[in-house]
């Protein structure tokens, strides 16, 4: 992976899933791990199914060029509002990379889903894969690439802790809005 690979890190905003009905999805493009390049924001459904075409919607409005991955915060945001990877990796022509800190649950995650009536596709992913960093472990998912170039892009963008640091950035941003 050469320097200066372009990361676009998507979170979103903290949300309470009984009163709210949209929360904000942000994407922070950073250039290796140097500088912000890009922000951008649009919302996103509570417990909605349009997660996926939201997170496309960043990568195309961004003006950011050559954005050679796209990592997520998790396979899911504004609760249980799921990212299809692949769809979203065959959309973008990117390999996309979610991200998370703790072994997901798959069975009480899946049972979550089904009470909202967004499993459909859940088990078409593959299981989390666990990649060692410096700090520690995080666990991934991804869909356009190998599991090699996944680990290795995840390691790349991560200075210190189980975060990359666009996904870190989207993260602050995310909160303050």
């Amino acid at each position: 992976m050469k320097s200066g690979t372009r990361f676009l890190g998507i979170d979103d905003s903290p949300c309470d899933k009984h009163s709210d009905q949209e929360t904000s999805l942000i994407g922070v493009t950073y250039r290796g791990t140097e500088f912000i390049e890009d922000i951008r924001k649009t919302e996103v459904t509570v417990d909605g199914k349009d997660a996926t075409e939201n997170v496309e919607r960043i990568y195309k409005n961004s003006r950011a060029s050559k954005i050679g991955y796209i990592l997520l915060d998790g396979i899911n945001f504004a609760g249980l509002n799921i990212v299809g990877l692949k769809e979203a990796a065959e959309a973008t022509g990117v390999p996309v990379i979610a991200v998370t800190k703790n072994r997901p649950d798959r069975e009480s995650f899946y049972k979550a889903l089904e009470k909202v009536g967004n499993e459909e596709g859940f088990w078409d992913m593959d299981a989390p894969s666990e990649v060692k960093l410096k700090d520690g472990e995080t666990y991934i998912q991804f869909s356009g690439c190998q599991r090699e170039e996944a680990a290795e892009a995840i390691k790349k963008s991560t200075i210190h802790g189980l975060t990359p640091e666009p996904i870190r950035a989207a993260d602050m941003i995310g909160t303050i809005l």
